[in-house]
């Protein structure tokens, strides 16, 4: 602002000094023009649709006009059929003011084309059409005729239910991003002539472009919650079709808009928010149609929403797993983002209706095609990626496709690695094979692993040993599973692999890891050779009920020598201790309850032990609060401390809680207790290590009844932890343990934990272990 008036009293200074003018003579004053000449002429065209490259300006040739060849130059312009808007007004927006001395010399093509191109984009103006009249002896007079988009001074809203009415009204009113919201102030450049009188000594600043857009007050606009009566930019058939994109687009799929305009200016819109009137099923016999229909639980009547297709879908998957989505032979846009626009119909009183005209389904082409995908589009993708898959509209009904799942064939790497076999990878398979007709669903499971002859690892002055130990490790198993008796599982499996009975303390893949890196696998192993016949009936979602028979042999197995270790590799083998060995044969009696297990989770693991769940938990499990118990039973006869053969058996009750006390924190809490009569050796209770008593050395405290307490708090990241225990030895009980410590949380499973035990043995470094498996 200093430099403006700095810059007008020098000019003042300047006028003064300039000689006085000779009173007897007239001349025309001079203007000097402050820009320079080649710029005298070219103003911004804000009005360009901010999407159109800026060469197109160059594309568009300069506008011609003759007739029979003789060029025609309009003397005036002319503005006819305007309304509510002024022809001042709409002058001074286009830059063609009967004010502006350039106004009074004649047109150009240049100038003519420039004024046409800004009236069309205005927004204003429903139609712009020029004409030329060419009297014979009067100056050509270019003829604009103009029909204004309407204007709107009151709204009314009807048919909302789930819909704000504020949030509608805010998208059917919306200024493109070139306006200032109501609060902003604007900041453009303004280019204006400077014109200076050189004899006269005065200054005049006179802006020649016109305003980069129509003002706000002319427009029907929100400001702050407000409707405010105006022009609706663009007409009333674009607002509501934008508005109807919107709602498509938030996962309103069926909604649609009726309106009608009064000649008053009132405009009366009419919502459909999208009730579904049938859902149709097709690929399968009609009773099956009737089973598909209840799993996806859409009711006729109830608004239908993207979000709600998408869990049908889910809810179809989980409750008849032996039916999969169908491929729809429709463009992807035809799924479920049918496109629609507004049609515009005229009555003779001047009322104008709106309705919604859906566009019509087009097939997919068989054809290769280039495209170009950009990060918005690639974003909607993602995001709706399985949104229409097996889905597709009809008008308001939804066709739903779907037809008989394939064979599933799962095949997983197992990197195996213990200190009895040291590095054994392998593979694990499941075939299933799906009945249409939902009788019997089959399943074939197998895996093998094979220890290598890595680092020299052997058992010192035992070469035969070795060689066992070193065997090829074989499981496979068949199983059926018949809904209509609610048979999970019934089938049989032989083995003759390295097993354990540690695998609800620590994770597959993280004894693995450790066993790798630090020689601390954190788990005992023998070699078990046998089979396993079970049934198992899931006789409710949450509730299974289970029982099998085992016949296996048994035998110890050694930690070779040196450890295969990245690390502490000079350290003494991992103590395995040895089991009772022998053929033992014995019933286990099985009753689980998961509150939060959903319809489709799998039941039952070729690797299956009386100490962990056939619930087979993965990331879709709800994030709510749950309940999770496990009561086995198992007895069975085998070879006793004194040699002959004697009866034991073995309860188990493991139970965990979890209940969420906010956004991202909540309390874990679990009791575990096991114990028996006459265990052998492999089957007695031990607490210390990963999560069986955290802090304190592995299986530190053994006996023949164990009690285990874990109780966590986590928020956000950060978690806390104790860990209280105590086994039964020789009919006492131990003094009870404690163990603390702190957790940092990556995921849902993925965690970093440091514990300190806080008995006599105490030191101030922790255990610490990443883990990635969540075993309770």
């Amino acid at each position: 602002m200093n430099r403006f008036a700095l810059f007008f009293c020098l000019l003042a200074l300047t006028a003064v000094a300039q000689p006085a003018t000779d009173a007897g003579t007239s001349e025309p004053p001079e203007f000097l023009d402050a820009r320079p000449a080649d710029a005298r002429d070219e103003c911004p065209d804000d009005y360009d649709d901010e999407d159109e490259p800026e060469e197109d300006a160059s594309v568009l040739a300069p506008l011609q006009l003759n007739v029979d060849g003789r060029p025609l130059t309009p003397a005036s312009l002319e503005l006819h059929g305007l309304q509510r808007l002024t022809d001042a007004q709409v002058r001074a927006l286009i830059g063609a003011s009967l004010t502006d001395p350039r106004a009074q010399t004649l047109l150009t093509a240049a100038r003519a084309q420039t004024f046409l191109r800004r009236l069309a984009r205005t927004g204003l103006f429903a139609r712009v059409e020029p004409r030329l009249r060419v009297p014979e002896q009067e100056p050509v007079v270019l003829e604009v005729h103009l029909e204004e988009n309407p204007t709107v001074t009151a709204v009314e809203l009807e048919g909302l239910q789930d819909i704000q009415a504020r949030e509608l009204l805010e998208e059917l009113f919306r200024l493109p991003h070139r306006f200032p919201d109501e609060d902003e102030e604007e900041d453009e450049d303004v280019i204006a002539t400077l014109r200076i009188d050189s004899r006269r000594g005065t200054l005049s600043v006179v802006r020649s472009c016109p305003p980069p857009r129509p003002p706000r007050e002319w427009l029907a606009r929100m400001e702050r919650g407000e409707f405010r009566p105006g022009i609706v930019l663009g007409g009333t058939a674009q607002a509501l079709d934008r508005a109807l994109e919107d709602l498509r687009d938030d996962g309103y799929l069926l909604s649609s808009f009726t309106a009608t305009l009064h000649p008053d200016g009132r405009l009366v819109v009419t919502v459909d928010e999208g009730r579904l009137e049938a859902v149709d099923v097709q690929g399968v016999p009609p009773d099956m149609a009737a089973r598909v229909r209840e799993a996806l639980d859409l009711k006729p009547g109830d608004v239908f929403l993207r979000s709600d297709a998408t869990r049908a879908m889910e809810r179809l998957e989980a409750h008849l797993p032996f039916l999969e989505a169908a491929d729809v032979d429709d463009d992807e846009d035809s799924k479920l983002r049918r496109r629609a626009r507004i049609v515009e119909e005229r009555d003779a009183d001047g009322t104008r209706r709106y309705r919604t005209e859906e566009a019509p389904r087009k097939k997919r082409r068989r054809e290769q095609v280039e495209f170009e995908l950009n990060l918005r589009q690639l974003v909607e993708w993602w995001g709706h990626e399985k949104d229409g898959e097996g889905i597709t509209l009809d008008g308001k009904r939804l066709v739903v496709h779907v037809r008989p799942r394939r064979p599933d064939l799962d095949v997983d790497l197992l990197p195996v690695h213990t200190q009895v076999t040291g590095f054994a990878p392998g593979l694990a398979g499941h075939l299933r094979i799906w009945d249409p007709k939902d009788r019997a669903h089959l399943t074939l499971d197998a895996a093998l692993f094979i220890p290598l002859r890595l680092g020299g690892q052997r058992l010192p002055d035992d070469p035969e040993g070795t060689k066992r130990q070193r065997r090829l490790n074989l499981l496979g198993g068949v199983k059926a599973q018949v809904p209509a008796q609610r048979l999970a599982e019934l089938g049989v499996q032989g083995y003759d692999f390295t097993d354990t009975f540690d695998r609800w303390r620590l994770g597959d893949i993280d004894s693995f890891i450790y066993s790798a890196l630090l020689n601390r696998p954190d788990r005992e192993y023998f070699r078990r050779k046998g089979f396993t016949a079970f049934a198992t009936w899931r006789w409710a979602e949450s509730w299974l009920t289970g029982i099998e028979y085992r016949g296996d042999r048994y035998e110890s197995m050694r930690s070779f020598t040196p450890p295969l270790s990245l690390f502490r590799r000079d350290s003494p083998p991992f103590t395995n201790s040895p089991v009772t060995e022998g053929r033992f044969k014995s019933v286990v009696l099985r009753l689980e309850y998961a509150s939060d297990a959903p319809p489709g989770a799998k039941v039952g693991s070729l690797f299956r032990t009386p100490e962990t769940t056939l619930f087979e938990r993965d990331d879709h499990w709800d994030e709510r609060a749950s309940l999770r118990g496990l009561l086995t039973l198992e007895v069975g006869e085998g070879p006793g401390a004194f040699g002959a053969d004697a009866r034991f058996w073995k309860l188990v009750s493991d139970v965990s809680l979890e209940v969420p006390t906010g956004w991202e924190s909540g309390v874990r809490l679990r009791v575990r207790t096991a114990g028996g009569d006459d265990l052998p050796e492999q089957k007695r209770e031990a607490l210390g290590g990963w999560t069986a008593l955290r802090g304190h050395g592995f299986k530190e405290f053994r006996g023949d009844v164990s009690l285990l307490t874990t109780a966590e708090y986590h928020w956000g990241w950060l978690g806390l932890f104790a860990d209280v225990g105590s086994v039964r030895v020789e009919e006492a009980w131990t003094e009870a343990r404690l163990g603390l410590g702190a957790s940092i949380l990556f995921g849902d499973d993925v965690r970093f934990d440091v514990a300190w035990r806080t008995d006599e043995k105490a030191t101030a470094t922790p255990e610490a272990r990443l883990l990635f498996v969540q075993t309770f």
